[in-house]
């Protein structure tokens, strides 16, 4: 198989890929990863684990060659599936590739139900290879009905395959290790959002937020994991608030199951309209930690409001610190609701179910040898 994607920076569409490649059966699927653009931080844990990875293939926007240097990648690795993963660039050529090296399934897997400037997901160039593709993969059910309702694909080719998170790797061990490596004091009440520093994770939300919880818990501590374009505008407004000593900026990491494992709640304050399944909150969930997340997108299918986490209406600032001091402020509750997180995901949503639903559906495309669409 070949997953045609722009590059492994870190990101919760870039991590699950990487979770995905690493985690197949070598008896049922051979892995290679193409990268339209420079491969990225987390190239090496796809190389580490002896999956072939291609990068930089595409010199600019235009840059018709991605097509014949896609195709020969296909026929040397003997691809017989591919997968797009996300959309714009990749989508459009990855699928015109496998179209024209003729392999035996092209699927497309779409992780987001609009784009954060309200472009639809499947833009109209790529809305005329929906011929020639024979699955989209939705990564949650809300998403997969407004593929279909919205931007009309088809019904009978689009599947519902939910992330997944390895329960292992985040299981919420080692508190007191990561508190003292975080320089957080044993009792601290501590809130963490991992997300990239963007408009639409709704740092703007959480920090006015902060300010409010803070002046009721003095001791707490907010910390935002990730980096991105409004680093400096967060940096001002934590300034502009007095919250140097409530709020720290971690950055990226790369043991963020050592940070979810040193806070007692996780938020996620994104605005309306550009989240579909994050992984963040399946990470967090694992790690037993209760939710505070708006409602929006496909939240409520891994969030129970009131059960294990809290969904409020996106940008209520009041109603976000509401729902932080209350679950702050009783501990026991608060654990009660994160056991119930992690319940919920090594039910629905661990990484071996999501791998094997994707083995099964990419092995019947090769079964049934479907023939291609002319158009």
């Amino acid at each position: 198989m070949l997953f045609v994607n722009t590059d492994l920076r870190v990101g919760g569409q870039e991590s699950a890929l990487v979770e995905i490649v690493r985690g197949f059966d070598r008896a049922k699927i051979r892995p290679v990863v193409a990268c339209l653009k420079e491969a990225g931080e987390l190239a090496a844990r796809v190389r580490a684990a002896g999956i072939p990875l291609y990068s930089d293939l595409l010199s600019s926007k235009f840059d018709v060659r991605v097509l014949p240097r896609l195709v020969r990648i296909i026929r040397r690795e003997k691809i017989r599936v591919v997968c797009t993963v996300g959309s714009g660039d990749k989508l459009f050529w990855g699928r015109l590739a496998g179209f024209v090296a003729r392999v035996d399934g092209i699927v497309a897997t779409l992780h987001k139900t609009r784009s954060a400037d309200g472009r639809p997901v499947v833009e109209p160039l790529n809305r005329l290879l929906t011929p020639i593709t024979d699955a989209f993969v939705a990564v949650a059910r809300g998403a997969a009905e407004y593929l279909i309702r919205e931007e009309g694909l088809p019904r009978d080719k689009v599947h519902v395959i939910y992330n997944g998170v390895d329960l292992e790797r985040f299981s919420g061990e080692g508190r007191a290790t990561a508190r003292a490596e975080l320089g957080l004091a044993h009792d601290a009440p501590v809130a963490v959002h991992v997300a990239q520093l963007r408009p639409e994770k709704g740092h703007d939300v959480l920090l006015d937020a902060a300010a409010i919880v803070a002046a009721k818990i003095p001791t707490v501590r907010f910390l935002l994991v990730g980096d991105g374009p409004l680093r400096a505008t967060i940096e001002g407004r934590i300034r502009e608030l007095h919250l140097e000593r409530t709020v720290t900026l971690l950055g990226i990491r790369h043991d963020v199951p050592r940070v979810l494992a040193a806070a007692d709640v996780a938020l996620l304050p994104s605005h309306a309209r550009v989240e579909t399944f994050p992984n963040s909150i399946l990470e967090a969930m694992a790690s037993g930690l209760p939710i505070v997340a708006s409602r929006v997108g496909s939240l409520d299918e891994m969030v129970v409001d009131r059960v294990n986490g809290v969904l409020l209406p996106a940008g209520d600032v009041r109603a976000l610190a509401q729902a932080i001091e209350e679950i702050l402020l009783d501990p026991e509750h608060a654990r009660a609701m994160g056991r119930s997180a992690r319940e919920r995901v090594a039910e629905h949503f661990t990484r071996d179910r999501a791998i094997r639903a994707r083995e099964e559906l990419f092995s019947s495309l090769v079964r049934a040898r479907r023939p291609r669409a002319s158009g």
